[in-house]
């Protein structure tokens, strides 16, 4: 069995422990693998617009060095650099030459905005439920759609982080969405991509993993590599449920998780 944590903020981005403490933290909970992806949130592809939860993308480098100097010091923890990387359309240039431009081991594709709105942000919570109240959640889970395909289509990224996200306040579409969502797995698929499995949701209004029952199967029939991750933004959020999330990626088939390393993925089992 391997015990990780692919999805872990630090104080280089809105998290509130360092690297070394994540690292310390996970050999006390009996991490193999955990991997750092700090958010990377770049509107309109210019970096004076990053967002405020996001990263400085002038301190990759020093991101990235950091994680290997530490890496040096926990020979029984494997330390990951990775970035979550927020897509808006036309951001494609941009993101194609940071991340072509640094020695990640992976990376992770987000939609966490539509428009002017934040889907999952805490301080946007009142205006996406005043807009969802006034349009119907459906136009929102479509336009999400939208993005999420074509974020895939780009083939910059390595793994889809919390695949239904847009779900986070607790809505739920009234339409059937399961040709468009199966639509973006086979994309998924034929890229050689990953998804997460995400304890983010158990602790936000929808109450469920990511992605959602319906989801998680569909991705076990096309047999869709996963990572496992909290969304942890605290030392308290590393092992956040994380036996939950093993226990539901079981009950959906998966025996094994991917490994990212450079770029290039292997398989450990679940």
């Amino acid at each position: 069995m391997t015990k990780m944590n692919y999805h872990i903020h630090s104080n280089y981005s809105d998290g509130k422990a360092t690297i070394r403490d994540y690292a310390k933290e996970a050999v006390n909970k009996v991490f193999d693998e955990i991997a750092f992806t700090e958010h990377l949130a770049l509107r309109s592809g210019c970096s004076a617009r990053k967002l405020y939860y996001s990263m400085d993308a002038s301190k990759l480098g020093n991101y990235i060095e950091e994680i290997r100097m530490v890496q040096n010091d926990f020979s029984n923890l494997r330390i990951r650099a990775g970035l979550e990387v927020d897509y808006f359309p036309s951001s494609e240039p941009v993101l194609k030459e940071v991340l072509g431009s640094y020695d990640l081991d992976f990376s992770m594709l987000s939609v966490h905005w539509i428009g002017e709105l934040c889907l999952d942000c805490i301080k946007y919570r009142r205006a996406f439920e005043v807009a969802v109240k006034e349009e119907g959640f459906d136009k929102f889970y479509a336009k999400y759609l939208e993005l999420l395909e074509k974020a895939v289509e780009t083939g910059l990224f390595n793994v889809v982080a919390h695949f239904d996200v847009a779900k986070n306040w607790g809505f739920k579409p009234s339409n059937d969405f399961t040709k468009k969502e199966l639509r973006i797995l086979e994309k998924v698929k034929d890229l050689g991509m990953a998804i997460e499995v995400s304890s983010k949701g158990l602790r936000n209004p929808i109450n469920e993993p990511y992605p959602t029952r319906k989801i998680m199967e569909a991705c076990a029939s096309l047999n869709i590599p996963i990572v496992l991750g909290t969304d942890a933004h605290n030392l308290s959020e590393l092992d956040y449920h994380i036996n939950s999330i093993i226990d539901y990626a079981r009950s959906a088939g998966y025996s094994q998780v991917a490994i990212f390393e450079k770029g290039k993925i292997s398989y450990a089992p679940l």
